[in-house]
């Protein structure tokens, strides 16, 4: 069994984590954190505040905070020598290179992944196969209204993706008259990438290709937070196994 501290745990990616791991014969939940949490003997609002015996306990660290905890969440993780799992967003480039910098130095397994869900990890490498034969591209991302980063991660890895799939680069549509800024969206590696905020809508994205006569849609759906879990569980076994840096499921999944 591996037992898992999850930081977040009271958001709807943590309630999903929690059942997850509730319901899996391989994992096994030994404490829960959460800003907003009540304390209770494996409950706990701040993760100064988990006692040693559970950190000592803890095979690994699954953050679902925010890019505010992120930091906090990671260097509680590797200064204990815990592997680390994050589905947070929004951190800076700085922050990453020091989380990797600690993590070589600890010795210990990190995975950070903007999305785990395997379809979506799918669709990037599908749209970089394709990106070489289109000249145009276009991606729009749909998420609930409470999501607080735009554009998504996963629309910046999607378009980062496509876009080395394209080494000429692809051509800009830019209006001739723009009666209202940054409706062309905003430039992601070269990709204009559209983001629309409703409820109604966990996350979907939508990569369109254009050429003359046709076009080419990639569309991802996630219609329940379930469809995360599969990836969050596959990346805490490979950290808990595997002394790696990763950024991305798709390097676990060996894409």
């Amino acid at each position: 069994m591996m037992n898992v501290l999850i930081n977040g745990y009271l958001g709807k990616m943590g309630q999903a984590v929690v059942k997850a791991i509730n319901d899996s014969d391989k994992f096994s939940l030994v404490c829960c954190v959460d800003i907003n949490s009540e304390a209770s003997d494996s409950n706990f609002s701040k993760l100064s505040e988990v006692r040693e015996e559970i950190i000592r306990d803890t095979h690994c660290v699954i953050d679902f905070s925010n890019a505010s905890g992120f930091m906090e969440s990671a260097e509680f993780s590797l200064n204990n020598g815990i592997p680390f799992v994050s589905g947070s967003t929004g951190y800076s480039q700085a922050n990453l290179n020091d989380i990797k910098h600690l993590a070589g130095e600890k010795k210990v397994g990190v995975a950070l992944c903007s999305n785990f869900s395997k379809g979506a990890i799918l669709m990037s490498h599908i749209g970089s196969i394709a990106a070489k034969f289109y000249e145009y591209a276009e991606l729009i991302e749909s998420h609930h209204e409470n999501k607080a980063d735009a554009p998504s991660g996963t629309s910046i890895s999607i378009a980062g993706a496509v876009s080395d799939g394209n080494p000429d680069r692809f051509k800009k549509i830019d209006s001739e008259v723009n009666k209202i800024s940054n409706t062309r969206g905003g430039d992601g590696a070269g990709v204009n990438i559209h983001s629309l905020r409703l409820p109604g809508i966990i996350a979907k994205h939508e990569l369109i290709f254009g050429a003359k006569g046709e076009n080419l849609t990639i569309i991802h759906n996630s219609s329940d937070r379930e469809s995360f879990m599969p990836g969050v569980l596959l990346a805490a076994e490979y950290v808990v196994k595997n002394n790696e840096f990763i950024v991305g499921l798709e390097n676990i999944l060996g894409l």
